[in-house]
């Protein structure tokens, strides 16, 4: 009987067997992605921003310079920040086309519209094109900042009000390329 060289050697584990599968003799080992003292930096730069947001939101330390802004942005106490507030609810309590006008006009005497979906798409229900023309102007704006909208349908919808509805060829035109701008969000 002829002798089976294969019995002398020891067997290979599953997990060879695996490593083999996976990976060929002929190509490199992986490099690491990123300089190891460079990985460590970026480590401990996280571990720090973490842990100053966590302190913050435990209510013990101050908010992260990066987020204050934004903070400060969202919760204007001041009597001022107030009245925008409540002006702005307004604006979305509104139900009919006159009461929208109003609340838009006298939210504009004092502010600038925000860029929210929300409210832009309110401004797009008015009977006044000069408003609507503002929101237009907005919208393309956080299009082009590749800001997605929540609502997608019902921009949509109200764009299309816009195109079909508006007296000016101008508008209806910008309501066009905002929908085909739109259509690559949804």
């Amino acid at each position: 009987m002829p002798r089976n060289y294969d019995d002398d050697r020891p067997k290979k584990s599953w997990r060879e067997l695996d490593r083999n599968k996976d990976r060929s003799a002929h190509r490199a080992p992986d490099k690491p992605a990123m300089n190891p003292k460079k990985q460590a930096r970026s480590e401990a730069a996280s571990k720090a921003y973490k842990s100053k947001l966590d302190a913050f939101f435990e209510g013990d330390g101050k908010a992260p310079a990066a987020i204050k802004d934004k903070l400060a942005t969202l919760q204007d106490t001041s009597e001022e920040g107030k009245a925008r507030a409540a002006a702005l609810n307004h604006i979305k309590d509104a139900t009919t086309s006159s009461a929208l006008d109003k609340a838009f006009c006298a939210f504009l005497k004092k502010w600038e519209l925000p860029e929210d979906y929300d409210v832009l798409s309110q401004a797009l229900n008015c009977g006044d094109e000069s408003y609507v023309e503002t929101a237009m102007d907005l919208l393309e704006k956080m299009f082009a900042d590749k800001r997605v909208p929540k609502h997608v349908q019902l921009l949509e919808q109200r764009l299309r009000r816009v195109k079909t509805l508006a007296e000016e060829p101008a508008v209806q035109d910008k309501a066009q390329t905002l929908l085909k701008t739109l259509r690559l969000f949804g």
